[in-house]
């Protein structure tokens, strides 16, 4: 069963936000790599809904947001580039992501949340497939990424989605949508905390759910082949990585009494990298769920 450490509760987590502190002497540059990939998902929406069509500017266009976002805080996606080629499509399945989430939102009217959305960018992939923006929310930590975002996309004049600034372990924060989304998308989200503030996340979402047979969250989080608590060799706060089964497990202990459908699938060899082993051996990798409430 997945479950921290019983030493865990004393100290990793005594102020608001523990994964804003940042170890002594640490060296978070050695992230950032030396430019962004562009794939072919990324090439056409740059061209189409930002209108860059040169992949060399595309590249200054993406350094250069890239550098801003770092100045307000260094997360290791940002570093990465992750937010370049990340789409609901190709990460979830076509087919899942049309008939789930897509046709849904087109068709039905469904309502959408996009939580730890940073610069909006799943929200600008629905609406370049024809989604309304009046559908969709977006809540984050930083306002500042952001607004960081209109920059990235150049569609501060056409994009109107609501966004929503907070902290999702307030259980104020996006009180007033509890019961109202039909669908909710969470990113590189759970792994920054440990099991009990993963769980009170979840709550959280399940909350804000829809009670309606069909409502969804999905999304992704960093994994690991061995379920492990560890305390973050670059920044000083507490996290758990899971692997299927203790997500599942944790996910289960959450939401006793109610039924949905869960799959968890664990991939160790993202864009063709070797696994990467950790120091008990367990292979770190993303974690992928997607959750339906039944």
């Amino acid at each position: 069963m997945a479950t921290a450490p019983t030493t865990q509760s004393a100290s990793p987590y005594q102020t608001k936000h523990p994964y804003d502190i940042v170890a002594p002497k640490a060296n978070l540059n050695e992230w950032l790599v030396e430019a962004p990939p562009i794939g072919d998902w990324a090439r056409k929406l740059y061209r189409e809904y930002v209108g860059i069509t040169d992949d060399e500017e595309l590249k200054k266009h993406l350094m250069e947001i890239r550098a801003d976002a770092w100045a307000i805080y260094q997360y290791r996606c940002v570093a990465s580039f992750m937010f370049v080629n990340y789409n609901l499509s190709d990460t979830y399945g076509r087919e899942w992501y049309q008939s789930t989430i897509l046709e849904r939102l087109r068709n039905e009217g469904a309502l959408f949340l996009d939580l730890a959305c940073a610069f909006g960018h799943t929200a600008r992939n629905l609406v370049f497939d024809g989604v309304n923006d009046a559908q969709i929310v977006s809540g984050d930590l930083r306002r500042e990424f952001w607004e960081l975002g209109y920059k990235l996309f150049r569609d501060r004049d056409k994009f109107h989605g609501k966004f929503y600034q907070g902290d999702i372990l307030d259980d104020e924060y996006l009180k007033e949508w509890e019961g109202k989304f039909d669908i909710l998308h969470v990113s590189a989200l759970f792994h920054l905390f440990n099991v009990e503030d993963q769980k009170k996340i979840m709550r959280r979402i399940t909350n804000l759910l829809s009670k309606k047979p069909g409502s969804v969250f999905f999304g992704r989080a960093a994994g690991n082949t061995i379920p492990q608590y560890k305390i973050n060799p670059i920044r000083s706060q507490g996290l758990y990585q899971h692997n299927e089964e203790s997500f599942k497990e944790m996910f289960a202990e959450t939401v006793r009494g109610e039924e949905w459908d869960v799959k968890v699938i664990l991939r160790t060899d993202f864009h063709g990298r070797p696994d990467s082993v950790d120091e008990i051996g367990g292979k770190r990798g993303g974690l992928r769920f997607m959750i339906t409430r039944l």
